[in-house]
This record gives C-alpha cells, structure tokens and sequence, in this order.
C-alpha cells in the first residue's frame, strides 16, 4: 500500500452528475405529489443510482489499486459519519414536526391528538412483526460481521439478512395498501406516509448497500486491512434500525395509545353525565 497522506482525485463527471439528478429528484417529487405524475421520479431515481454505482466502482478500482492509505481510509471514515449525521438530523426534523403537531394541536385538527375520523394502525400487528424482522437482521448482519473478522465464512446468514431487509419492504407496502387513510387525511396523515416513506427509501438504499458488499464478500475482495465499504453499510443498516425503533415507539404506538385514551376519555365523560343525570333524578325524588 502507498505511503502517501493525501488523495488527488481523478477528474470525474459523477459528482456534477449526481447534484443535478438530485436535484431534478426533489423537483419531481414535488411534481408527483402535486399532479401524481410519477415517471419523471422514476426516471431521476433511476439515473442517480446508475451514476452512483459506476462512481462507487471507480472508487474501488482505486482501493484495488493500492492508491487508499490508512489515512485516507481515515478520511472516508470521517465523511461517512458526516453523512450519517446529515441523516439524522434529516429524522430529527421529521420528528420534531411531528412532536410539534402532536403536544399542541392546532384548531384544524379539532385540538386533539389524533385527528377526528382516523383509523389508526394497531402496532401490535405488522408493525410489531416488522420490528421483531429488524431485530432479527440485526442479529444476522452482527454475526456475518464477527465472522468475517474471524475469518470464518457466514454468507448464508448474510443472504438471510438480505432476504429480511427485502421482506419489510414488502410488509411495508402491503401495510400502505391495507391503510385506511391517505397522505391528505390532516397532519397525521402527511407526517405518517412521510415518516415511514422516507425510512422505507433509506431501507431500500441500506439494502442495496449491503447487497453490494455480499458480492465484493463471495468474490473474496474484501481484506481485513480494507473493508470500509462492509462496515460503512453495517453501521448504516443498526443506523436505520435505531431510527425504525423510535418511530414504531411514537408514530404507531404513542398514536394507538393516544386514540386509547380518547376514546377512554369519551366513555369516561358518557358514563359521568349519565351518572349525574341519575343522581339529579334521585335527588328531585327525594324533595319531592
């Protein structure tokens, strides 16, 4: 490996690439959630992965090269963690709306949290059982990578965390189809499909992550002394965990508990009026 401290980057065309196609991404989606017009999504989707997945390779043609010291190994480690942090900040946004919505609820939601009219989704249904998938895969994906450190070969469990990460994708999607509300049913609605739509997008990317490194692990191109690519994905798959469990904690189970409460509360109210109607008869049959 060359003993050198810094990286001269190659010219290359992908990252002026990817900004715009990003760019072109946000506009679209704003164009498919105004006028449901998905192909021009799809299409920004489908070039800024295609450019994604040439730029990773050259980066690790350069790797196989030689050209990646320890100390640019460094450098990749610290970009990384910034991009983590730019995603978690992205959540915490995302929930701080939410908390904001939810604590102080404003007099087009009727004052109340929930909203009148919502049907809420039972946590203890799909979404416990995507849970217990996510605990499950992170499970698998920590043994693979003890395995992997101790050179022993576990691709069966990563195929096995591959086939989870794909199926709550599909637990997801069949929960968005059996949803009795839609994306414009009051705030609740906006921040539930927003919430769970964007942590089932960085599912998808964490999954194809880590597809890649199943590869690069089978065609044995991964070496104890380099594997930054396996660890960054490892680290972004429990990342993705982690934000899935705080947002089955307080988007489906502080919901479904809210929604328990105000019916107890209606109940409660009911049963008190038509106590007091009782006690106000009783008591003028008394007089009388």
């Amino acid at each position: 490996m060359k003993l050198i401290y810094f990286n001269i980057l190659i010219e290359s065309r992908f990252p002026i690439l990817i900004s715009l196609f990003l760019n072109g991404f946000f506009f679209s989606l704003i164009i498919f959630l105004k006028m449901k017009i998905i192909y021009l999504l799809l299409i920004n989707i489908l070039f800024c992965f295609f450019c994604l997945l040439i730029w990773i390779k050259n980066v690790f043609v350069e790797s196989l090269l030689g050209n990646h010291s320890f100390y640019i190994q460094d450098g990749f480690k610290i970009c990384f963690y910034y991009f983590l942090f730019s995603e978690l900040i992205l959540f915490f946004r995302l929930f701080w709306f939410y908390f904001d919505a939810s604590l102080v609820p404003l007099e087009e939601v009727g004052e109340i949290w929930l909203p009148k009219g919502l049907f809420i989704v039972n946590p203890f249904r799909l979404p416990f059982f995507n849970s217990l998938i996510l605990l499950r895969r992170a499970i698998s994906l920590t043994w693979v990578h003890y395995g992997f450190l101790y050179i022993l070969k576990k691709n069966i469990f990563f195929f096995i965390t591959l086939l989870l990460g794909l199926l709550f994708l599909l637990i997801q999607l069949f929960e968005y189809k059996t949803i009795r509300f839609s994306f414009s049913d009051s705030v609740f609605g906006n921040l539930f499909y927003l919430i769970t739509g964007f942590h089932g997008f960085h599912v998808f990317l964490g999954l194809i992550f880590l597809l890649i490194n199943f590869f690069l692990l089978t065609r044995n191109l991964l070496t104890l002394n380099h594997h930054l690519s396996f660890e960054f994905s490892i680290i972004y798959w429990h990342f993705v965990d982690v934000i899935w469990l705080y947002l089955f904690i307080f988007l489906y189970w502080w919901s479904f508990l809210s929604l328990l409460y105000l019916v107890f509360f209606i109940v409660n109210k009911k049963v008190f009026l038509i106590l007091i109607y009782f006690i106000r008869i009783f008591f003028f049959q008394i007089k009388g």
